[in-house]
């Protein structure tokens, strides 16, 4: 397992708490849940490359395409 996109995770949601943290003390409720959502299709993007390579892995191992 890559323990450097583990690192990108945990700093990403880090940054995303604090962030929307920030913005809901300030007043901009909408803008929090905005910067939580753009936080979230971060994510998804890097956690999709790894499930991509599992499945051609798994396809290669079982020889099915």
């Amino acid at each position: 397992m890559q323990v450097d996109l583990l690192f990108k995770l945990a700093g990403l949601g880090i940054v995303v708490a604090v962030l929307c943290q920030v913005l809901t003390r300030a007043g901009r409720e909408e803008l929090g849940t905005l910067v939580t959502v753009v936080g979230l299709v971060i994510a998804l993007f890097l956690v999709v490359n790894l499930v991509s390579d599992l499945f051609t892995s798994l396809k290669s191992l079982f020889s099915l395409y």
